[in-house]
């Protein structure tokens, strides 16, 4: 057994924060209340896959790995851990003295158990892909576990953060299932207190943490899918923070008094994904200078300005600023409507054409301004598009069966690494992707192989400037998420973590 290249340095990033034995902290204090636009389905967290899922998660469940509220891969239950020379093998040394919330100590037993129950299908964990290449737990000793894989993957430390959750065997046996969702019980720095559907969750804090205790005492997360409604439980007290605030509302947000606004990278990037795969064989998209036209079409900045009232930033290929290191020589395709239209005349559309372009309401933030917007940008170079605006759940049902000649998309972040979009939205053979280019289906096939975070930094910088080249897609923008928080909350989020963790959130009297 040989040390994993990336053991070194999450050891170090852990050694302040997470380092045994357990940090001493102040008495937690004070109620904090925060107002989410959605709730989680389910309380299991092998059983959920909405961003509500893994935010409560997050707050109440730990794995052998995970992300700390820096958003830093750190060991987790695991205090170390090692890799085999063929990458197969992962050995976890588990830490010793954990507890979950109902006193019970946490074991290897219960790493086997959780994660066997991760990974069966019965299940039905829609985390599963994440974590599918796990083919058998092997409990090597009281204090260590050996995963064994069915194939290597350079990034499964990373995958295990987001999907691994540790439960406990004893007693989601006699809980079962139903009960077990009802009343869940982890390890994390907050556990459940009680929950009213589509009302509120309230946790309180953990304070046999092995690590740290939150500085509040009583967590309380509010399902308040009413915009305004947010807005009004933030002026009159009743919510420290309100998560998720539409754009338009920050001048609202603003005026408050005792309020403060909380702009925060999301990881999420925004584009326009063209059908040069399954469309028809007489598109004009299958040219690769009208698809640069298109991109030098879209003035970026103004819609960012206008219409997200600056709630995003322009980005210049797939890759998201906030999670992935870009190469800052690549820019942004210049908006530039007189070169769009030559790019169309050389392309041998000098009067333009029409084109379907496919758009959801409601499943974005602003979605049919920004489809109007850009609608009208295309229509200034020629372009006539055919705009079709369909409610979320129509359009999210159609889109796999790939008709789409152009549809305004997002695609975001999960596991800190753009092998998600790649091999899910981009690689020809992805479920979700429009795209079809053999060399660069071949960059993200090599990108499965490589480990060392520099070399895919690298690499991946590569494949965005093969796709750059190629204007693969019409690249918008990295959104934001604007939040409002009474000046008395000390809270902030880390760029491109789209999971909000309350553990170091205070209050002040």
């Amino acid at each position: 057994m040989r040390p994993f290249l990336y053991r070194l340095a999450c050891a170090l990033a852990a050694s302040a924060f997470f380092a045994a034995p357990a940090v001493v902290s102040a008495q937690p204090s004070g109620r904090l209340t925060v107002a989410l636009p959605a709730e989680p389905a389910t309380l299991d967290p092998h059983k959920g896959n909405t961003r509500y899922n893994y935010l409560f998660n997050s707050n109440m469940f730990e794995g052998l790995v995970m992300r700390n509220d820096k958003a830093e891969l750190v060991p987790g239950l695991a205090e170390s851990y090692t890799v085999s020379p063929d990458g197969l093998t992962y050995t976890f040394t588990l830490r010793r003295g954990v507890k979950f919330h109902d006193g019970s100590p946490m074991t290897a037993e219960d790493v086997k158990f959780s994660l066997e129950r991760a990974t069966n299908p019965a299940t039905k964990n829609p985390l599963l892909s994440f974590i599918k290449t796990i083919d058998k737990v092997d409990i090597l000793d009281a204090n260590r576990v050996a995963l064994r894989l069915k194939e290597r993957d350079a990034i499964f430390l990373k995958k295990l953060a987001f999907a691994g959750w540790i439960v406990p065997r004893n007693y989601l046996q006699s809980a079962g299932d139903d009960g077990f969702s009802r009343r869940p019980v982890g390890t994390g720095p907050f556990r459940f207190v009680s929950r009213s559907i589509n009302e509120q969750i309230e946790m309180q804090a953990n304070e046999s943490h092995w690590g740290w205790v939150p500085k509040v005492r009583t967590l309380v997360l509010r399902t308040v899918p009413e915009d305004a409604v947010r807005l009004g439980m933030l002026q009159t007290g009743e919510a420290d923070i309100v998560a998720e605030m539409p754009p338009p509302l920050l001048d609202r947000l603003n005026a408050i008094r005792g309020v403060k606004t909380l702009s925060h990278p999301s990881g999420e990037i925004y584009w326009l994904v063209l059908n040069i795969k399954d469309g028809a064989k007489d598109s004009p998209l299958l040219n690769a200078k009208v698809r640069m036209a298109l991109n030098h079409a879209i003035d970026k900045q103004a819609i960012i300005n206008n219409v997200l009232r600056g709630q995003a930033v322009p980005i210049a290929g797939a890759l998201a600023p906030s999670v992935s290191a870009v190469d800052a020589r690549l820019k942004p395709y210049a908006y530039d409507p007189a070169l769009a239209r030559r790019m169309l005349a050389e392309a041998g559309y000098p009067n333009g054409f029409k084109v379907d372009m496919y758009g959801s309401v409601g499943r974005y933030t602003l979605d049919r301004d920004i489809s109007l917007a850009i609608a009208n940008q295309f229509k200034a170079v020629g372009v006539d598009v055919n705009l079709n605006l369909w409610e979320s759940a129509k359009w999210v049902g159609d889109l796999p069966k790939k008709y789409y000649p152009i549809s305004y998309q997002a695609f975001g972040n999960t596991v800190f690494d753009p092998e998600g979009l790649m091999i899910f939205g981009v690689h020809s053979k992805a479920f979700w992707s429009f795209y079809r280019n053999e060399a660069v289906d071949k960059l993200i096939d090599e990108s499965l192989k490589i480990v060392d975070q520099k070399e895919r930094d690298t690499h991946f910088q590569k494949i965005e400037r093969a796709m750059y080249e190629d204007a693969s897609h019409v690249f918008l923008w990295e959104s934001k998420i604007l939040f409002g928080m009474r000046d008395k909350v000390n809270w902030k989020p880390q760029p491109g973590d789209n999971v909000y963790k309350f553990w170091t959130a205070s209050v002040e009297k």
